[in-house]
């Protein structure tokens, strides 16, 4: 019955609607260009008498329904441009057309119609601009004016963004100072799927730069948007066909000067034109692939955690090649029935493998020698990785807008799929050298020989001749071989969705009124696993490197870390390693085929509907205000530690609540003032909600167990936002903002100290789980400025300037019980900023990237408490409550123990170009110019857990596009 009631409540809407139309109404509708027919967005136009104002679409386009007949005037306004004033006359039943072409501003500022990017900058301050919420948007030809290799790069020079850098290149986003959880990512508004195995978060180095139109940051919600973006909502938008033919062809290669030289190389297109009377129908396809060559130094030391003075117990000294691979497609298909009118289906593929080889030789202490054991644990070690993860991410979504009257329906179903096929891979050495006895052979961390406080140092004899010599493989032998990765983990999400509003005023004022729904359903399994074979000797010490040279690689880096370390010693391969393995026989299988307790099943799905209203209170006051619902329901199948299968039943319900408000208050007709409230949520990670037992660490006192927790819930941010914005001519943004996130049962790590027989029977266990605990906020100021100098005389008349500072700080209060203090949320950066100078006539075009953010924490580690216990060892309990007692950590917070933080990072990257006849333009980038260097230290940066190093990057291309076109 209630389905009846609503479908039949539907009907009456439509059937009224219908009615209302033939009361004699009409519709105007309009395409907005400038004078090389390139589509305006954003472009806002007014009509007298009073109609309700309205501004272009994506394409350009406009419609404006249910108009009275008569005569109206209208102007059309486009920030960077002169203004736009016509008349139009609507007859009863009838459909008008207000086309406009615009021109620029001045004569001065004609480029901006005639290069990319200040064309692309005026697109995305109009969009600003229009939106009902705060929106900012990175359009292509921004995107690709700098070397930025993936999304990531790209979103790290937005205001109030730092990202989580891997092997180079941008990871993850982290928006306005929160985790990368705590952000959603979607394209083309349909929520896609993270393609690694326990996370929610998009890693972005899979989908390529150059594949999409734009990228929108929604730094608050709305009701019709997604809840789960505390942080923010990333939207990659895909490319579709203009009005134009477009037709782009480039190419371009490059070198980074590290480890003998290595290549980058890329190459991509898109085409795609409108066809059949009134260019009803669209189509474009377009596609990319570049290959990057990256190298990497990289040391690892462990900090000594007793000692200010820094010290330390070990060092890994790694290198890496990769062969880091990237291409997509992007595509879409969309036809106009006829005005108000339309269907559409878009894709987006994009796959990233990222293959190479790391080898790493460890060092230690020879104080740290265990005389009663014959392999000392202070010996030295070799491993080598062979790495071939492969992911992917896919989106295909069909949408259709139907405008009749004073109505819009808007539906959309879509199909999205991730999955990771991680097929590395790796083999292990042991030492066969003197032993560590400080005689023979007697390494030690001596940082009086330290080149830097950042570069520690390590004595001679780590680097001795003959059996003493722990950089030499050939004092090494095999003793474990790890075939590539098994399985593979996908994720797969179904959502539909559907929405229907309707215009109104009373009196002068105008409203819509907007209701929706979506579903979404999502499936994640991780069924992947790792075999070990150990060395056929019981021993584990029958293979020693030093006889076989047929496993010798070729790999040579002779400036390892700029020569402070010398060069880096000759090494092994691991697909000789692996021939060797599988033709000798006797290696023995470590464990069973097909064993891994992290593998799990979840289903989750996502029900939710909303109610908003947009109403225009008074002739500067425009307020939204709406209320959203979600409902999750979720089913996870794990791995249970009693039955050693994938047999664990878990999952639950739960209904949220999410209201949200906006108020704009128009300032004058250059700048208004924003006022918004919204309240969303973040579901746990897969890894986090799914109830597997980790393996059960028994090398440490205590030991150590990772469990997950089925009981998890979402965690809460209540979000508060101010911001005045200010629009220059000819072509600026100024904005100031400040923004307040109060975070409820955020999700954390926490230890427990247990006897449970669940675990570990009878044996005191440290019991590591994700719980719902304390509460956190965080604050923070940003500030933007763009503008055009075109005002300037002569040659300075081509300046630019697009710059932004953001300051952050939070708290996270009563996350851990073994620490007293309030420290600041993860992924916090208390200092973020870019500077972007640019310069541009007709044919050239220049701009100079600089990018800092600061020191954030990574990972919480610090503790001034811990568990009290019996002299038998067994926990304290009294009341139920585990006792604490204090536990004083060396430097307390600031300290060689303290929690672990990512290094501040500074970029400085630049590129230029220059116009040919033809369409033909060269460009040419510098990436990383400044060889900026990713690591991690604890507590103070003297404290050096890893430091890496990339070099810079070299390159140049070509690029062909149809004349007349972007």
């Amino acid at each position: 019955m209630p389905r009846i009631s609503l479908i039949s409540s539907l009907i009456a809407i439509v059937m009224a609607s219908i009615c209302y139309g033939q009361t004699g109404k009409g519709v105007i509708t309009g395409h907005v260009q400038d004078s090389q027919a390139a589509a305006l967005p954003g472009a806002k136009i007014e009509f007298v008498p009073q109609v309700r104002p309205i501004v272009s679409d994506p394409q350009g386009d406009f419609t404006l329904t249910d108009v009275a007949p008569g005569t109206y005037s209208f102007t059309i306004s486009y920030i960077g441009f002169t203004g736009y004033s016509g008349s139009v006359t609507i007859a009863a039943g009838q459909t008008a057309h207000a086309d406009a072409t615009l021109k620029v501003a001045s004569r001065s500022d004609e480029v901006i119609v005639t290069d990319e990017r200040p064309f692309g900058e005026a697109e995305a301050i109009n969009e600003t601009r229009a939106a009902e919420n705060i929106l900012q948007v990175l359009p292509a030809e921004v995107i690709t004016s700098l070397p930025n290799a993936n999304i990531a790069d790209a979103l790290a020079r937005m205001p109030s963004v730092t990202i989580e850098r891997d092997e180079g290149e941008g990871k993850y986003v982290q928006i306005r100072g929160t985790e990368p959880r705590l952000s959603n990512t979607m394209v083309d508004g349909v929520t896609i799927p993270s393609p690694e195995t326990g996370v929610r978060q998009i890693k972005l180095d899979t989908i390529a730069s150059d594949l999409v139109e734009s990228v929108e940051i929604n730094k608050t919600l709305q009701a019709n948007i997604d809840a789960d973006g505390i942080g923010g909502s990333v939207n990659l938008v895909t490319k579709t066909a203009s009005d134009s033919p477009t037709l782009i062809l480039y190419g371009l290669a490059g070198h980074t000067p590290i480890i003998g030289g290595r290549t980058v190389e890329q190459a991509g297109g898109t085409m795609g034109r409108r066809f059949l009377a009134d260019k009803k129908l669209g189509v474009l396809v377009g596609g990319t692939y570049d290959y990057n060559g990256r190298g990497i130094n990289d040391i690892e030391p462990v900090p000594t955690s007793s000692s200010l003075t820094p010290h330390y117990d070990s060092v890994d000294f790694r290198d890496y090649i990769y062969n880091r691979t990237r291409w997509g497609a992007t595509g879409s298909a969309d036809y106009k029935f006829h005005e108000g009118s339309n269907i559409s289906a878009r894709f987006l593929f994009s796959t990233f493998r990222n293959w190479g080889n790391k080898w790493v030789f460890t060092l230690t202490d020879a104080s740290k020698f265990d005389p009663t054991n014959p392999q000392g644990s202070s010996d030295p070690v070799y491993s080598q990785d062979w790495r071939r993860p492969n992911m992917a991410i896919g989106s295909l979504s069909l949408q259709g807008n139907q405008i009749f009257n004073a109505n819009t329906i808007h539906w959309n179903a879509s199909v999205s799929r991730s999955r990771s096929l991680s097929g590395s891979g790796g083999a292990n050495y042991v030492w066969l050298g003197a032993n560590n006895d400080g005689t023979a052979y007697n390494c030690a961390n001596d940082e009086s020989a330290a080149k830097s406080v950042y570069r520690p140092g390590w004595s001679a004899s780590c680097f001795g001749a003959g059996t003493a010599n722990a950089f030499d493989k050939n004092n090494y032998g095999l003793v474990e071989y790890d075939p590539p990765t098994f399985g593979q983990s996908v994720q797969l999400n179904l959502q539909a969705s559907g929405s229907y509003s309707r215009l109104y005023h009373v009196g002068h004022h105008f409203g819509t009124f907007e209701f929706g729904a979506k579903v979404r359903n999502g499936h994640k399994f991780d069924d992947t696993y790792n075999e070990a074979y150990l060395a056929p000797d019981s021993t584990g010490f029958s293979t020693p490197v030093s006889a076989h040279p047929e496993w010798n690689s070729d790999f040579n880096d002779p400036d390892y870390y700029s020569g402070t370390y010398g060069k880096y010693p000759a090494v092994t391969d691991y697909a000789k390693i692996k021939v060797f393995a599988l033709t000798t026989g006797g290696f023995i299988l470590n464990g069973g085929p097909g064993v891994n307790s992290n593998n799990y099943d979840l289903v989750e799905r996502v029900t939710a509907g909303y109610l908003m209203n947009t109403f225009e209170l008074a002739s500067r006051f425009r307020l939204v205000a709406g209320l959203r619902f979600e409902a999750t329901h979720l089913n996870t199948l794990s791995f249970d530690n009693t039955t050693g299968a994938l047999t664990f039943k878990a999952g639950g319900d739960y209904l949220n609540a999410l209201p949200s408000a906006s108020l704009r208050f128009a300032i004058d007709k250059d700048s208004d003032l924003r006022l918004v409230y919204g309240r969303g949520l973040a579901r746990p990670d897969p890894q986090d909600v799914t109830a597997a037992i980790g393996q059960i660490v028994k090398s440490q006192t205590p030991e150590s167990v990772s469990v997950g927790n089925p009981n998890l819930k979402a965690e809460f941010a209540n979000n508060y936002d101010v911001l005045y914005e200010r629009f220059l001519s000819p072509l600026g943004l100024i904005q100031a903002g400040y923004f307040y996130k109060d975070l409820s049962n955020p999700i954390v790590t926490q230890q427990t100290l247990t006897s449970s027989s669940v675990y570990n029977p009878g044996i005191l266990t440290l019991v590591d789980q994700p719980l719902n605990a304390g509460s956190a906020h965080v604050q923070g100021v940003e500030f933007g400025f763009q503008q055009r100098l075109s005002y300037f005389p002569g040659l300075l008349g081509g300046a630019g300037i697009s710059a932004n500072y953001s300051y952050t700080n939070s708290k996270a209060m009563h996350v851990d019980p073994l620490r007293t203090d309030s420290p600041a949320l993860l992924r916090q950066a208390p200092n973020s900023w870019s500077i972007s100078p640019t310069y541009d006539t007709r044919k050239f075009s220049m701009r100079v990237g600089m990018t800092y953010q600061d020191k954030m924490i990574y990972a919480y580690q610090y503790e001034n408490l811990s568990y009290a216990t019996d002299a038998n060892g067994n926990p304290i309990i009294v009341n139920g409550v585990q006792q604490t007692v204090p536990n004083p950590q060396v430097g307390n917070t600031a300290g060689p123990a303290g929690d672990n933080y990512l290094y501040a990072h500074f970029q400085f990257d630049t590129q230029a170009s220059y116009s040919l006849p033809l369409g033909f333009q060269v460009y040419a980038y510098g990436l990383n110019l400044n060889n900026e260097v990713f690591g991690f230290y604890n507590g103070s940066p003297q404290y050096v857990v890893q430091r890496e190093y990339y070099h810079p990057t070299y390159a140049g291309g070509i690029r062909w596009t149809l004349p007349h076109e972007r």
